[in-house]
């Protein structure tokens, strides 16, 4: 799905990988002048900008924050013919 950066213009790709590997795990793809990786200590940020729009089991932020949330970020680069190289994001999220 096409969402908008976190820093509040363009867009980038993003979607929920299930592998298992946490409760949740969003992979976010694109090109971005401020990056596509947030800080893991944003709860609040991240709450809005991903878990809201891929698990729609958790009703709020406040209620998610008192879940404790671990959150792990992996970030790497493939190359794309077209555009070059393209940053990935891995996001996490266990709680």
């Amino acid at each position: 799905m096409r969402i908008k950066h976190w820093a509040g213009y363009g867009c980038v790709n993003a979607r929920r990988i299930n592998d298992g590997a946490a409760k949740l795990h969003v992979r976010v793809e694109g090109l971005h002048e401020c990056g596509l990786e947030r800080g893991t200590w944003d709860t609040y940020g991240l709450y809005n900008w991903l878990v809201k729009r891929f698990d729609k089991s958790v009703p709020d932020c406040l209620t998610w924050s008192k879940m404790h949330p671990i959150i792990d970020v992996r970030s790497d680069f493939r190359m794309d013919p077209k555009l070059g190289y393209v940053e990935i994001c891995d996001y996490y999220f266990n709680y």
